[in-house]
């Protein structure tokens, strides 16, 4: 299986933090945004895989993708998988091994409420959350990767 260094949950998916922060600090070569809508859609594939440095290797793929290629075999792979949304999340964790999953993003909407600085949650999202800090991975909140992270538990 090909090592995940780091799953983020941003709405913004491949921008600035993550370029130039993120990807340094985790020394990933690769970077997978894990998007059923988003891999069905030949324009903003192109306009994701044209905003990454040129020595990161960048794919847009679907969750059932996602979980094909990370299955393969390892051949020094660093990757950081991008989401965003926590539903993706929580089908990609029922399916693969993910140690750590950092949330960096994610907007007011309607039914979420301000959970920690830029991250907006739902009641239902929280639960998620939750439900997967209680399979032993490590949920963070955590902008910047200087940054003190707020740790969700699963209590």
């Amino acid at each position: 299986m090909k090592k995940v260094v780091l799953l983020r949950i941003d709405d913004r998916l491949l921008h600035g933090q993550v370029v130039v922060s993120w990807i340094h600090f985790l020394k990933v070569n690769e970077v997978i945004i894990t998007d059923d809508e988003y891999a069905r859609d030949e324009f903003m594939c192109q306009l994701i895989e044209a905003s990454a440095p040129e020595n990161i290797a960048v794919q847009v793929l679907t969750v059932y993708d996602t979980v094909s290629y990370l299955m393969g075999e390892d051949e020094g792979s660093r990757i950081l998988i991008l989401c965003k949304n926590i539903e993706t999340v929580k089908n990609l964790v029922e399916k693969v091994e993910i140690d750590t999953i950092n949330l960096g993003g994610l907007g007011a909407a309607q039914g979420r409420k301000r959970f920690h600085n830029s991250i907006h949650l739902s009641d239902e999202e929280i639960n998620i959350l939750k439900d997967i800090a209680r399979k032993n991975v490590n949920v963070e909140v955590k902008m910047l990767p200087k940054d003190k992270a707020v740790v969700i538990n699963g209590n």
